[in-house]
């Protein structure tokens, strides 16, 4: 079995996808997970969310996979890739290792 790149780490952060409301699942140094209703129209989108401590996070994103809700859920589930993240965003990935 493959190992991945970086290590992912559980958090539940209340997230804005591409305007709509989402959460993030988990986060490592290049993706995240996050869950959503929002059935996306290409590959690239945006994600802001706020920090436990008060800080905002902006990101750009390539989703990679999406695994779409079934009759009884409520959200689907999408792997993001993110590029170039902000400084903020590796901080706060180190923060949820602690």
């Amino acid at each position: 079995m493959e190992k991945r790149k970086h290590k992912r780490f559980k958090t539940r952060q209340i997230a804005k996808i591409c305007g709509k409301l989402g959460v993030v699942n988990n986060v490592s140094d290049s993706g995240i997970q996050i869950s959503t209703a929002l059935s996306p129209k290409n590959r690239k989108i945006d994600i802001s969310f706020e920090t436990n401590n008060g800080g905002n996070i902006q990101l750009m994103g390539i989703i990679q996979w999406v695994k779409w809700k079934k009759k009884l859920q409520s959200l689907n589930q999408m792997g993001v890739y993110i590029k170039d993240a902000p400084s903020e965003y590796l901080q706060f990935v180190k923060e949820c290792n602690k």
